[in-house]
């Protein structure tokens, strides 16, 4: 079944489901995405990132949603009332500044040129950055119990089953729907680049979500992203190292570096932890073999 709708719904016991994940270890969270770029906390803590080919300091939705975890870790190992008062301060940030649309979902738009990719132009998503805002909000609703921030991630997981080419972040890569694509970057009419540490930290965020809301939609929409890993890993692997991305940069591939070659075999091995699959193990070892570096 190809699905041809804006929306993806998901049915779950014969009824359509639209609605809305804590570990001990947190370090895939903050080191899920490196840049070239000086991190600065504005006035209440919330991280903005200075690029080099910027002049001024720009929030970057992922950067400071990563942070916010952080802090939250911070607080959860030292009682740090001001890594609190940091994460809640971060959470308010995503509240307030998403985008809400009118089929009752919400996105976090980046609002600078991305500095690489040929500098995609403003505004532009990430399921990458939704993934880690509903997990930052979800923490915050358990942390605070306050209300609005459930509603927040509940509005900020439906884009996860909007389409890339209406303005959602999510593909759907096989004719039964059963392999998702979460991208990290996406934007109507800009070429899709399957960045495979997007897809996997989206996946390990949304897990933390579920964990916390138990939202029946969230474990489908994990699934459907753990498929497309299973069928589709074997593209990232040259046989000597792994692929950043699909999107070829001239006639080369476009090669991990190697903190992203360690991202891999992270994600990887934490999502076998999830899941048993065993050809998440083996794409982790075999990343792992390549440059001993895990």
């Amino acid at each position: 079944m190809i699905i041809s709708s804006h929306i993806f719904y998901i049915m779950i016991t014969g009824i359509f489901v639209i609605s809305i994940f804590s570990i001990a270890d947190n370090d895939f969270l903050l080191t899920s995405t490196v840049f070239a770029a000086e991190t600065i906390p504005d006035d209440k803590g919330v991280i903005m990132v200075k690029y080099p080919s910027h002049q001024h300091s720009v929030y970057n939705p992922l950067i400071l949603a990563g942070e916010g975890l952080n802090y939250y870790t911070n607080y959860n190992n030292t009682g740090n009332i001001k890594s609190k008062e940091y994460f809640i301060n971060t959470a308010n940030w995503l509240v307030n500044n998403a985008k809400h649309n009118e089929g009752g979902y919400s996105l976090w738009a980046n609002e600078f040129t991305w500095p690489w990719y040929n500098e995609l132009t403003p505004p532009y998503y990430s399921a990458y950055t939704q993934a880690m805002g509903i997990d930052v909000l979800a923490r915050a609703y358990a942390l605070t119990n306050n209300q609005t921030y459930l509603d927040e991630a509940n509005k900020a997981f439906l884009a996860l089953l909007i389409n890339y080419d209406y303005g959602g972040v999510t593909t759907i890569e096989d004719n039964n729907g059963d392999l998702l694509f979460f991208h990290e970057l996406a934007k109507p009419g800009f070429q899709k680049t399957y960045i495979l540490n997007g897809q996997t930290g989206a996946l390990l965020h949304i897990w933390e979500y579920y964990k916390i809301t138990h939202n029946p939609a969230a474990k489908l929409v994990f699934d459907k992203g753990i498929n497309y890993l299973k069928q589709n890993l074997w593209k990232y692997d040259t046989g000597t190292w792994s692929r950043y991305d699909l999107k070829p940069i001239g006639q080369t591939d476009n090669l991990a570096s190697m903190d992203y070659q360690k991202i891999h075999i992270d994600h990887l091995k934490k999502l076998y932890d999830i899941t048993g699959e065993p050809i998440l193990k083996e794409y982790s070892d075999k990343f792992n073999k390549y440059c001993n570096c895990v």
